[in-house]
C-alpha cells in the first residue's frame, strides 16, 4: 500500500507538471500573439500613413499641373481673342475697301473676302473646341489651331 500512495503521489507531480508546463506555454503563445498583433498593427498603420503621403503628394502634383494647364489655355485663348481682334478689322477694312471698289478690283476683293470669310467661320469653330480640348489632346488642337490661324492670316495679308 505505501508503493502504491508513493505510485500515486509521483503520477500527481507529473500530472500537475505537466498542467504547469502545458499553461505556461499557453501563456507564451498567447504573449507571441499579441506581441505579432501589436507589430502587424503597427506596420499596417506605418503602411497606411506611407500611402496616405504619397497620395496626398500625387494630389498636389496633379492640382499644381491642372492650374499650369489652365493657365496655359487661358493665356493661348487671350493671344487669339486678341489676334483675331486685329485681323477681323483688317478684314473690314477689306470690306470697306471692295465696297468702294469697282472693275476687277472689287472682283478680286469680293472673291478673296469670300474665302477670307469662311476660312474665318471654320477659324472660330475649332477656337470655341478648345473649350472641351483636354491636357492629352491640347497639342494637336493647338498646332491644328496655329496652322489654320497662318493660313487664315496669310489669305488677308495677300488681300
Amino acid at each position: 500500500m505505501v508503493r502504491s500512495s508513493l505510485a500515486l503521489a509521483a503520477l500527481t507531480f507529473v500530472l500537475a507538471t505537466s498542467c504547469n508546463n502545458a499553461s505556461e506555454d499557453a501563456k507564451r503563445v498567447n504573449g507571441a500573439q499579441a506581441e505579432a498583433n501589436d507589430k502587424s498593427g503597427a506596420a499596417m498603420k506605418e503602411a497606411t500613413d506611407k500611402v496616405n503621403t504619397a497620395q496626398a503628394e500625387a494630389d498636389e502634383k496633379i492640382a499644381a499641373a491642372q492650374a499650369d494647364f489652365m493657365k496655359l489655355r487661358e493665356d493661348y485663348r487671350h493671344t487669339t481673342t486678341n489676334n483675331l481682334v486685329d485681323l477681323d478689322h483688317k478684314v473690314a477694312d477689306l470690306a470697306t475697301k471692295a465696297s468702294q471698289s469697282t472693275g476687277n478690283q472689287k472682283v478680286n476683293l469680293d472673291a478673296n473676302l469670300k474665302v477670307i470669310h469662311a476660312s474665318r467661320d471654320a477659324f472660330g469653330r475649332d477656337y470655341q473646341s478648345l473649350d472641351a480640348a483636354a491636357a492629352s489632346t491640347w497639342d494637336s488642337a493647338k498646332t491644328r489651331l496655329d496652322k489654320e490661324w497662318s493660313d487664315l492670316k496669310a489669305l488677308v495679308d495677300k488681300a
